[in-house]
Parts: structure tokens; C-alpha cells; sequence
């Protein structure tokens, strides 16, 4: 069972998207978990960035989320990360961390314009059993003005409600867009809230969504 289901009654109130100072995030661990409990966040999930070869300590990462849970009993408190969806349509990160996490996450970044290739790797990362969440969805169709043939995106989110994996509403792209979301309803795909957040600021902002 994937472990957004534990806490599927939070989907739409806790913030499943946060970044930290371990890589392009502004605050820590502690700075964000400090300013999501005054403002009554239920959960936030720290889905860092990765990479095969990370260049910080991701064992030390791990080891803050697991102070903050001491620090914050009453928040839930989940680890993460957001792996980008490569050419060869895997996930640049190693798979030993995408067992350790609690919700990993998927993301097109600095990806090729080549929209068959796009499609076949979506298909192809929906399909993997530790994938949760597709994150900012669309945002790489949305860059090149690319648009989805309905019958495919169809076929994506039966996909998705067969792997269970959720489709992010995201602030901070407002992504994906209306007819994707009411297509999704329809289809009985699940969505979680997550923001991209990188900063206390983010989330203090948020809160105003």
C-alpha cells in the first residue's frame, strides 16, 4: 500500500510538497516544521530534490525529518523526495532511497521536446510501483505550448487510478489546468495539494491559496 493512503483523509489540507537548504530550498527542516505547526498544518511532506549522485547527505536529511517528528508529535511528519523523469524514462535517483522515503514524487525537468517520448516515459514512471504523486503536472507541455490529445490523457489518468498514484494541485504553477482536473473527478483519479514550497514565506503564502 502506498503511504499517501494512511493519510488520504489530508490530502487536500496538509502541504505534500516542501523543499529544504539541503538543496535549493531557504529554510531547514526544523524552520519549516516550526512555521507549518503555527499555522495549524496538519502534515507536511519534504520532497527533496534528488539526484543519482547526491551532492549532500541524504542520510542526514532523514535523520532531521526524524528529530522533527520528536519536536512535533502532533504533525505529521513525512520524507520524501522529487525525482525527475529522465530520457530513458527512469528516475535519476537511485532506488534504495526511493525505499527509504514515506512519498516519492515524480517531476519533467530540463526534459527533451520530443512530445511521443514525453508520453511513453509518463507511462512508463506511472507504472512504478514506489511512485505516489505526479508533481506540477503538464508543466512541460505548458513550457513548450504543447497540447495533450484527450483520448491520451484519458488513457494517463485510468493509468493513474490503477497504480494509485495522485495528481498534484499546485500552487505555485497553477497546475494541471481546469478540464484536466474535472477529467480526473470523472475518472476517479485522487489529488493531493502540494505547492512547491522553498521557503517559510511559501508557506505563510500558501496558507492564503
Amino acid at each position: 500500500m502506498k503511504m499517501w493512503k494512511k493519510y488520504e483523509y489530508l490530502l487536500l489540507n496538509g502541504e505534500w510538497h516542501a523543499h529544504t537548504s539541503y538543496t535549493d530550498g531557504k529554510n531547514t527542516v526544523f524552520e519549516m516544521c516550526s512555521t507549518a505547526k503555527e499555522l495549524n498544518l496538519p502534515l507536511i511532506a519534504f520532497t527533496e530534490h534528488v539526484r543519482r549522485k547526491l551532492n549532500y547527505d541524504f542520510s542526514k536529511f532523514l535523520g532531521d525529518i526524524e528529530n522533527a517528528r520528536e519536536m512535533f508529535p502532533d504533525m505529521i511528519i513525512l520524507s520524501g523526495v522529487e525525482a525527475k523523469v529522465l530520457p530513458d524514462c527512469t528516475l535519476d535517483v537511485e532506488d534504495k532511497i526511493l525505499k527509504e522515503v514515506d512519498y516519492p514524487i515524480f517531476a519533467f525537468h530540463s526534459f527533451p521536446k520530443d512530445y511521443e517520448l514525453y508520453i511513453e516515459c509518463l507511462k512508463k514512471i506511472i507504472s512504478k510501483k514506489e511512485v505516489n504523486t505526479w508533481a506540477h503536472p503538464g508543466l512541460f507541455l505548458k513550457k513548450y505550448r504543447i497540447d495533450i490529445e484527450l483520448k491520451e490523457l484519458k488513457r494517463i489518468f485510468i493509468m493513474m487510478k490503477e497504480h494509485d498514484v495522485l495528481l498534484e494541485l499546485n500552487g505555485k504553477y497553477s497546475l494541471p489546468q481546469t478540464g484536466w482536473i474535472d477529467l480526473a473527478k470523472s475518472l476517479g483519479v485522487r489529488m493531493v495539494r502540494g505547492n512547491d514550497v522553498h521557503s517559510i514565506q511559501d508557506l505563510l503564502t500558501r496558507s492564503k491559496l
